[in-house]
């Protein structure tokens, strides 16, 4: 583990290139100086520095923990200049928040604002008690040289110059997970957490695989995933919760610093249960099949427009919507106990069709092609169990037909 706190030190000694002069600058004893240092050498379980009688020259695991460094430190300088920018008259030069010379605990109470609203929740969220996280509150505002909070009768908020620091943080800590994890891999152990944000194609098939295939080779990684609305996902990949988002992409022009791969065209199809009436035709027309009652994903989701606008096309009145979900072990309960149809993704009940329980019915959806791929920040953000994981989704061939 990186402990944040000490990262300012270990930076100073970097560019000072002793321990004294470090000392000098940061107005500390140079016994602090070298325990913080020790303290993330301990940590990381190897030695950032060669100790010389002229100084302190850096290992390469040092050259590497300063890059990432680095990277940290200019996402809390652009969380300053930000809020410089909307507010001049701030006193902002100095606050240590910039330099993350706080606990890790305020740290931890700052990301859990921005989920939750209440001071007991949060209490609880971090084994802590109330009043520590009420005067965390406090040292965090202190810290940081304005106000970061609002209290009001319905709990705590963040400012919206609480969300902008909130969100420089997050990514400075992110690049310090990174650091972490690829100083494991220069010393030959892989490991670390990988988080991807998936959209419902990638979770029957592509990334369940993937990942087996990665853990299998790398048992020392752990992956969790995070599922929720596109708009969601790409919010936590821009503030470095999540290492990558896979599943069908849409344009993200608004966001330069993400990137888009596109691994292949994905069409649709329209599914019912083995045993419905349609499934005994050769082949039906999309006014064949307009009348009946559809489960559709929710309005203005990239699904429902596409079957939309395909409807309109052809002139035809909008399907039958009768339930609005985007769950897949739903609509496939619901399809088994009904006449419902529903259209998605071919390869989303590839599983389903292969035991029997759904057919693909013969209907053409012209136009409903949709690129699948991988969303990410530029590849230097991501660690090296991420790049490992993306390169293995690569590699994933879909069944034969």
């Amino acid at each position: 583990m990186v402990p944040s706190k000490h990262i300012h030190v270990f930076r100073t000694v970097c560019h000072e290139g002793t321990v004294t002069r470090a000392a000098e600058v940061l107005r500390r004893t140079q016994s602090s100086v070298s325990r913080s240092v020790r303290e993330i050498e301990d940590g990381l379980g190897v030695p950032l520095f060669e100790r010389h009688g002229r100084g302190m020259l850096l290992t390469e695991f040092g050259k590497l923990l300063l890059q990432r460094v680095e990277r940290a430190f200019g996402e809390l300088e652009s969380a300053r200049s930000g809020l410089l920018e909307k507010e001049p008259g701030r006193r902002l030069r100095h606050a240590g928040i910039f330099s993350l010379s706080v606990n890790e605990v305020r740290l931890d109470v700052l990301q859990a604002f921005a989920v939750r609203t209440r001071v007991n929740l949060v209490a609880r969220q971090l084994g802590v008690s109330q009043p520590a996280v009420s005067l965390a509150i406090r040292d965090i505002e202190a810290a940081a040289g304005f106000q970061v909070f609002n209290r009001n009768v319905s709990g705590v908020g963040l400012t919206p110059g609480g969300e902008t620091l909130l969100l420089h943080v997050k990514r400075a800590l992110a690049e310090l997970r990174v650091a972490q994890a690829e100083i494991a891999a220069m010393k030959g152990e892989l490991r670390g957490d990988v988080t991807v944000g998936t959209l419902p194609f990638a979770r029957p098939y592509m990334l369940p695989v993937a990942v087996a295939r990665l853990l299998d080779e790398h048992p020392g990684l752990r992956v969790a995933t995070v599922e929720g609305p596109f708009e969601t996902l790409v919010s936590g990949l821009l503030a470095g919760d999540l290492d990558f988002v896979i599943g069908v992409l849409r344009p993200v022009e608004l966001h330069p610093e993400l990137v888009r791969e596109e691994l292949f065209v994905q069409d649709m199809a329209v599914f019912a249960r083995a045993g419905h009436p349609l499934a005994r035709r050769k082949s039906l027309a999309l006014k064949d099949i307009a009348g009946e009652q559809w489960v559709l994903a929710r309005r203005r989701t990239p699904t429902r427009n596409v079957i939309s606008a395909l409807f309109e096309r052809q002139q035809l009145p909008h399907p039958n919507v009768v339930v609005e979900s985007s769950d897949l072990t739903f609509i496939h309960g619901l399809l088994l106990q009904s006449d419902m149809l529903t259209a998605t993704s071919t390869h989303l009940f590839h599983q389903q069709e292969e035991n029997g329980s759904l057919v693909k019915l013969p209907v053409a959806l012209p136009g409903t092609s949709r690129p699948v791929g991988i969303l990410r920040r530029t590849r230097e953000h991501s660690s090296p169990g991420a790049n490992l994981l993306i390169q293995c989704v690569r590699e994933v061939r879909w069944p034969d037909r």
